[in-house]
């Protein structure tokens, strides 16, 4: 069994530009945009991967449920849009995924780890240090939940054959991406917020508390695709998202 790569939309931010192109000028800074939130699923022959799990479907009728109304940000979402709802769609329940890989816990990639109890979860171990020291900035009430499993991983890690995570932090200590293998693609990174759109990557410039090591990791996941941006797949882009195949298509 080859691996396959499925790209699901689970919910969309409007926000401003600066948040991911801290470059950009007045007034395009300031713009309203909207960009997508996704998950993927691996199948492997080891089980099912996850990654990430996307909005909570509380927002969608509260957009403000997580952290109130802001003026630079707003969360849209379906109830098409939930994790639960997209597996569902390709026959799949929660209980068929095996790992889920987050890479990292704020409340777009992590909202619905709670909808997978009998799944491993595989996180940087100082990330989840990292998080639990910040909760206002990660709620816990999606992600630290005692009946979760998390395995702490400390560096490259091999998740199933072909599939591995690969610390790229500068967005949050201990954010971690996923490497796949794909037989007739060749290996894709999914970038998670290493990297929210193609134009972080093709800068080598992103936002971030610690923006040295975000540059370290552009660089790394450019170095891992061999520079064919077109199998690295940023977090937050809606351009990119137009083009790519949405599931049921896939990427093998």
């Amino acid at each position: 069994m080859a691996l396959e790569l499925l790209l699901f939309q689970t919910g969309a931010v409007d926000i401003v530009r600066r948040a991911f192109h801290p470059w950009l000028p007045e007034p395009e800074r300031s713009e309203m945009r909207r960009q997508p939130v996704w998950s993927a699923l691996i199948r492997t022959p080891e089980g099912n991967v996850l990654f990430d799990t996307g909005l909570h479907p509380v927002h969608v009728a509260r957009p403000e449920a997580t952290f109130g109304p802001l003026a630079d940000m707003k969360v849209v979402m379906t109830d098409e849009d939930g994790i639960v709802a997209r597996l569902a769609s390709v026959g799949l329940r929660p209980e068929d995924v095996t790992v889920v890989v987050n890479s990292h816990l704020h409340f777009d990639h992590a909202g619905n780890n709670g909808a997978f109890p009998r799944a491993t979860f595989v996180v940087q171990r100082d990330h989840l240090a990292f998080a639990r020291e910040r909760r206002q900035s990660f709620p816990g009430v999606y992600w630290d939940i005692p009946a979760l499993m998390y395995l702490p991983a400390d560096g490259r890690t091999r998740v199933a054959k072909g599939v591995e995570v690969v610390p790229t932090p500068g967005h949050a200590a201990g954010h971690q991406s996923l490497v796949v293998d794909l037989s007739e693609m060749g290996r894709v990174v999914l970038c998670g917020d290493a990297a929210y759109t193609r134009e972080n990557l093709e800068r080598g410039e992103t936002s971030g508390p610690d923006r040295e090591s975000a540059r370290s990791s552009l660089a790394l996941i450019r170095s891992l695709v061999n520079d064919d941006l077109d199998r690295a797949f940023p977090s937050h882009d809606a351009s990119a998202w137009a083009t790519w195949r949405h599931a049921p298509a896939s990427y093998r």
